[in-house]
């Protein structure tokens, strides 16, 4: 049989865990996390089709539409100078502003002319596209993402 005080503590202990997880999650961060997975989804999937042969090319269109839309989004979601926490995002982010929507633009771009090609059916042109659009994404996170040693999830 527990004791009164036991159980008492263990309730008070299942209801701190909410505040407490909530203490450590800032919504700003979560936002952009969900903005750049986004991104990472629709990059995923399209090179899941073109890896894997998948009968999904007319897909990628899609897939680079949304990538597109989303990137449109990153200067918002970082606006708020939060590089505190559990972000892989440096603060130099917030110093090199400028620089940092001249890449988001460039994703857009990339995006943009994937979407175009993809609605060519080449997938030589496609896969193509898609590095150019990989090394979009690779020059900013190289820039101002923290590396994976640095990274919160570790």
């Amino acid at each position: 049989m527990l004791h009164k005080p036991l159980i008492a503590a263990l309730a008070g202990s299942l209801l701190a865990m909410p505040v407490i997880a909530a203490a450590q999650e800032d919504p700003v961060i979560t936002y952009r996390q969900k903005v750049m997975q986004s991104i990472g989804a629709n990059i995923g999937a399209v090179s899941d089709v073109l890896k894997h042969s998948l009968p999904h090319e007319q897909n990628i269109q899609v897939h680079a539409e949304q990538i597109n839309r989303a990137a449109a989004l990153i200067p918002s979601a970082f606006e708020e100078n939060v590089s505190e926490g559990l972000t892989d995002a440096k603060p130099e982010i917030w110093e090199e502003w400028q620089e940092f929507e001249e890449y988001a633009a460039d994703l857009e771009t990339e995006s943009a002319a994937l979407a175009e090609v993809a609605a060519g059916g080449d997938t030589a042109d496609i896969a193509a596209q898609v590095k150019q659009l990989g090394d979009s994404c690779k020059q900013c996170h190289d820039e101002f993402r923290k590396p994976e040693e640095e990274s919160y999830k570790n």
